[in-house]
């Protein structure tokens, strides 16, 4: 049951709500601006109602499918099937395995798994994005922290409001961080080209 559970978090994470919501507003969030069918990219093709609309969407879907997948296999099932529904989203089998970043989704995976550790890790993500003036750093800041939150939380089996604090929140923070991280530091200063991309934007015109 929770490879079921994993197959239908999965099923729910890539359905493609994201561009189809993108195309109800005129826009192909495939193709315009940064390309990703997420809601950062419908922030800055289209402006805050679409980024609301996309970012209310995935999480529901990711709520639903920790929800689903806790019926199904109980605390493992909702882990199960929270890790799929990300994986659909950021591997997404309609758009050839190239999806979203998996924050939008991420959050309402946490709703459903862990939803006391929410407020601190948007706190964390809302802090270093101000600071660093980086989503990319801002979202691998709080990967790192969900993966010292969920070391914490098990140490003290603290209530999470969602899953038993037991080695399962390791395995869910650590398997966030294995399908989030690698997106997020493509397009965070931490990648070589990613900074000589931002240099030749703001180099000046050869004469």
């Amino acid at each position: 049951m929770i490879a079921l559970a994993a197959m239908l978090g999965y099923l729910v994470g890539s359905a493609p709500t994201a561009g189809l919501l993108g195309r109800l507003w005129g826009v192909d969030l495939r193709t315009e601006g940064s390309g990703n069918p997420g809601t950062h990219n419908a922030l800055r093709t289209v402006g805050p109602a679409l980024a609301a609309v996309v970012l209310m969407v995935e999480a529901v879907k990711g709520l639903g499918a920790t929800l689903i997948g806790g019926e199904l296999a109980d605390d493992a099932g909702m882990v199960a099937a929270g890790l799929g529904a990300v994986a659909g989203n950021v591997y997404n089998v309609w758009y050839r395995m190239r999806g979203g970043k998996g924050l939008g989704i991420s959050f309402g995976v946490m709703l459903g798994a862990w939803p006391i550790a929410v407020a601190p890790v948007v706190l964390l993500i809302a802090s270093a994005a101000v600071i660093t003036r980086s989503a990319g750093l801002a979202a691998l800041t709080a990967i790192a922290g969900l993966i010292v939150l969920s070391a914490v939380w098990v140490a003290y089996e603290l209530p999470t409001g969602g899953a038993s604090p037991d080695t399962l929140l390791v395995v869910f923070a650590w398997g966030l961080a294995a399908l989030l991280s690698y997106k997020h530091w493509r397009d965070s200063p931490l990648n070589p080209r990613w900074r000589s991309r931002s240099r030749e934007s703001v180099s000046p015109g050869r004469h």
